[in-house]
């Protein structure tokens, strides 16, 4: 049955990087995950820290840190070198970054025509920071796919405030071979498409018909191709003319995809070991420590056993942690205790507002183990990262990625280190 020096629960952002520090370093490492994760959900970047006020994701994790029980609290002093090290694993490869802790903040256009403040992005995305020089900025569109709503941005865009933002703002939409006879088309079944050379070449011709003359950027679908997107981004800046980004709309996120591909190479290409589709069904402790996960099988369920197991299964939105009647909270692997606001601040009057339980996860101490409400480890060889700890608004603060990489950073530098003196 299988063993290893850690076992990563989780298949998400955290849960991968940590997966690929420790492989890299020479630990023997099991990945293992119910189902694919926020990778598949976001836009691939990195939202570091960008509270109201900050001026740089810098900036943002300072205001973070001052705040008693947020993640930055704890670990501000690592994020720079976590944010080093994740953008090290991908240098050189089609999900590498631009951008970094001191850009300022800029806003970027998104699918719906609103506006996100970002420094660090996936080179495909590049194109959507600096300053706009008069430029203007063309949303090309995707006939027959429904996920491409350009009009309907560019109206936003247009109406809503933009301080130094694009000359212009028009939106186009170009009708690619053959799609009028798909159903269900979606971003992956395009970027697979956009993979062909024949296929890309003709979509690129019918792209660059509808362009119209001036200095353009433009927002296209994120969509650019999985196997080959460097490529791809390369040969459409040459073919439409014009500096090119990608604009992640609905799941699948092609560009979430290939990042959880390059990082699951990362991880498999060092030894580790990763199953992803089935849940933790039982697990094995001996006191305060686990000995052991049991994860559902073909016919039998499957041992994992470890020095070390890293939870990083994410918050309620991710099931990391369960809601049952009666209000209350269950962190769903170990059981492990769960911080959050009062019951009576559950729900919010103002839909608009952040979710007042956005904030619930799991206590840890400085090592990152989960402790009880006296501070005391509940499980001393286990390490909490990510989105379940407790103490963020990763939304509304746009600091989950950072907790994210940084959490996992710490746990695996740790770990390496504990390993290497033993």
């Amino acid at each position: 049955m299988p063993r290893a020096d850690v076992v990563v629960i989780g298949a998400g952002l955290s849960g991968l990087a940590c997966a690929a520090e420790l492989a890299g370093s020479g630990a023997s490492v099991f990945l293992a995950a119910k189902g694919m994760a926020s990778t598949h959900w976001t836009h691939g970047g990195l939202d570091v820290a960008a509270p109201d006020g900050a001026s740089t994701s810098r900036d943002g994790i300072a205001r973070l840190a001052g705040s008693a029980g947020h993640p930055y609290a704890r670990m501000s002093d690592h994020v720079a070198d976590a944010v080093a090290a994740h953008r090290a694993r991908l240098d050189g490869t089609a999900v590498a970054m631009v951008g970094d802790l001191d850009m300022p903040l800029a806003p970027i256009p998104t699918a719906l025509g609103a506006l996100r403040p970002a420094a660090i992005l996936p080179m495909g995305q590049g194109a959507a920071v600096g300053p706009w020089e008069g430029q203007g900025l063309l949303l090309l569109g995707i006939g027959h796919f429904r996920d491409s709503w350009v009009d309907y941005a560019a109206r936003n865009l247009t109406a809503g405030a933009w301080p130094g933002g694009p000359a212009e703002i028009r939106a186009v939409t170009a009708d690619l071979p053959g799609l009028d006879a798909r159903n269900n088309l979606n971003a992956r079944t395009l970027a697979v498409l956009f993979d062909d050379p024949a296929w890309r070449a003709r979509a690129l011709a019918a792209m660059a018909a509808v362009v119209p003359p001036g200095a353009w950027r433009i927002g296209v679908p994120a969509v650019l191709g999985l196997e080959a997107h460097a490529e791809i981004h390369a040969h459409a800046q040459e073919v439409l003319g014009g500096a090119v980004f990608e604009m992640p709309s609905l799941p699948p996120s092609v560009p979430g995809v290939r990042l959880f591909d390059e990082l699951r190479r990362r991880i498999t290409a060092a030894g580790g070991r990763i199953q992803v589709g089935f849940d933790v069904v039982e697990v094995e402790r001996d006191g305060r420590r686990v000995r052991a996960i049991h994860t559902e099988a073909a016919s039998r369920t499957l041992r994992l056993a470890a020095d070390t197991f890293v939870l990083a299964t994410g918050g309620i939105a991710g099931e990391g942690i369960r809601a049952h009647r009666g209000r209350r909270l269950e962190e769903r692997v170990f059981g492990l205790p769960v911080t959050a606001p009062n019951d009576s601040e559950w729900f919010s009057d103002d839909p608009m507002q952040p979710h007042p339980i956005e904030s619930l996860g799991i206590d840890v101490d400085d090592h990152l183990r989960p402790i009880d409400p006296t501070g005391q480890p509940v499980l001393e060889n286990v390490r909490v990262i990510g989105s379940s700890l407790a103490g963020m608004r990763y939304l509304e603060q746009r600091c989950g990625d950072g907790v994210a990489i940084t959490s996992a950073h710490v746990v695996a530098r740790s770990l390496a280190a504990r390993s290497a003196a033993a």
